[in-house]
C-alpha cells in the first residue's frame, strides 16, 4: 500500500508528466489482485499423478470383478459411495454388494474383461469425471436344467472421484446407457 491517503493524487504529484505510467499502475496493480483472489486451475496440482492413481484403482476394481469380489469393487469407494443401474435405480454399498454377490453366484467363467479408461476431466481440484467402458465375456449358469449361456456384455460407465485424506476415492457410479449384451456359441469369438 502507498504512504498516502490519495494514491492517484500523490502519484500525480510525483509524476505530473507520466499520467499514462499512472494508468498503467494502476492497471497491473488490477491485474495483479485479480490473480491472487482467481482460482489458480481447474485440475489438481498434479493431474498426470492424478490420472496414474485413478486409472490404478480402476485396475484393482477389474481385478476385484475377475475375482468376483463384490466387496472388492467397493473398497476404492467413500463410505457414501453409490451405483446407478441402467434402470435408473440407485444402490447404496451395502445393497449394491448384495445385489452383486447374487450376479456373481450365477457367473460360471469370467472368460475376459477389458476395461478401458475413456475420459478423466477435472471438474475441479478435487473432484474428476471418469468415463470407462468394459468388455466382457462370460458364462452364466442356466435356469433349472437349462444349459449355461456364454456372453459377451459391454457397457459404459460414468465416474465421479472425489481427493479425500485416503487418496482419490470414487463417489459414484452410474450406467451410461444401456449394456450391449449377446449370446455367443461355444467357441466363438467376440
Amino acid at each position: 500500500m502507498l504512504p498516502c491517503p490519495a494514491p492517484a493524487r500523490c502519484l500525480k504529484r510525483r509524476f505530473p508528466h507520466r499520467s499514462g505510467f499512472v494508468a498503467l499502475l494502476f492497471v497491473a496493480l488490477g491485474l495483479v489482485g485479480c490473480q491472487s483472489t482467481a482460482p489458480s486451475s481447474v485440475e489438481p496440482r498434479d493431474p498426470a499423478g492424478v490420472r496414474v492413481e485413478i486409472s490404478g484403482r480402476i485396475a484393482g476394481i477389474r481385478d476385484a470383478i475377475l475375482a468376483r469380489s463384490a466387496a472388492g469393487i467397493v473398497a476404492p469407494g467413500t463410505a457414501d459411495w453409490t451405483f446407478t443401474g441402467p434402470d435408473g435405480a440407485t444402490l447404496d454399498r451395502a445393497a449394491f454388494v448384495a445385489r452383486t454377490e447374487t450376479l456373481f453366484a450365477r457367473i460360471v467363467s469370467i472368460e475376459s474383461l477389458d476395461t478401458t479408461v475413456d475420459r478423466i476431466a477435472f471438474a475441479d481440484a478435487a473432484t474428476a469425471e471418469v468415463e470407462i467402458t468394459q468388455t466382457m465375456v462370460r458364462t452364466e449358469r442356466g435356469a433349472a436344467g437349462a444349459p449355461d449361456t456364454r456372453l459377451w456384455l459391454r457397457y459404459r460407465e460414468r465416474h465421479r472421484w472425489v481427493h479425500t485424506d485416503a487418496g482419490w476415492r470414487v463417489r459414484s457410479v452410474a450406467f451410461i446407457g444401456t449394456p450391449e449384451r449377446r449370446p455367443l456359441a461355444p467357441g466363438e469369438k467376440p
